[in-house]
C-alpha cells in the first residue's frame, strides 16, 4: 500500500471517526467496527512517520517545507479530536469495557503498520542509494574514458 499524502490524513481521520461514530450509536456489533479502528490507528502510524520525515524519498525530503508541517499538525490534531470524541461514543453508547479493547486493537494495529511503512521506506531508501551509487559509478567510467581520449587525441 502506497502512503497516503499528508494533505488527505486529516480528511480520512475525520471521515472513518464519523463512520465509526455512527456505527456504534446504532448499535451495530462492535467486532464488526474493529476493523475501521484498525484504519484509524494506521492513519496514526502514518502521521507519526510524516513527522519523522520518512513519508518522502531523498529528494523530497529536501524540500520539505513549512506546509508539510502544517499539514502534518493538522492531522494530529484531527486525530487526537477524533480520539477524543470516539472514546466518549464508545463509553455513552458501547457496552462496558469497549474502549478498553479499542486501545489494545488500535496498539497493536499502529506498531503492524509503523514497522511496514518503515520497511517500505527503508526498500525505497536502499533503492534510490543503489541507483546513486551506479550512476556515480556510470559518470566517473565515461568521465576516465573521455578524459584518455581526450589526453590521446590532443597529445603531439
Amino acid at each position: 500500500m502506497a502512503i497516503v499524502e499528508v494533505i488527505a490524513l486529516a480528511g480520512a481521520v475525520t471521515k472513518i471517526s464519523s463512520s465509526i461514530s455512527s456505527a456504534v450509536k446504532a448499535g451495530k456489533d462492535m467486532h464488526s467496527i474493529m476493523p475501521a479502528f484498525g484504519k484509524l490507528a494506521g492513519l496514526e502510524a502514518q502521521i507519526n512517520l510524516a513527522e519523522t520525515g520518512k513519508h518522502k524519498g531523498f529528494l523530497g525530503r529536501l524540500t520539505s517545507g513549512e506546509a508539510d508541517a502544517f499539514e502534518i499538525a493538522s492531522a494530529k490534531m484531527a486525530h487526537k479530536q477524533a480520539q477524543a470524541d470516539l472514546k466518549s461514543v464508545c463509553q455513552l453508547y458501547g457496552p462496558p469495557g469497549i474502549w478498553d479493547m479499542v486501545v489494545k486493537e488500535q496498539a497493536a494495529a499502529r506498531v503492524r503498520k509503523r514497522k511496514a511503512l518503515e520497511e517500505q521506506a527503508a526498500k525505497r531508501d536502499k533503492f534510490f542509494a543503489a541507483l546513486s551509487f551506479s550512476i556515480g559509478a556510470v559518470i566517473a567510467v565515461v568521465g576516465s574514458v573521455l578524459l584518455f581520449y581526450g589526453a590521446s587525441f590532443f597529445a603531439p
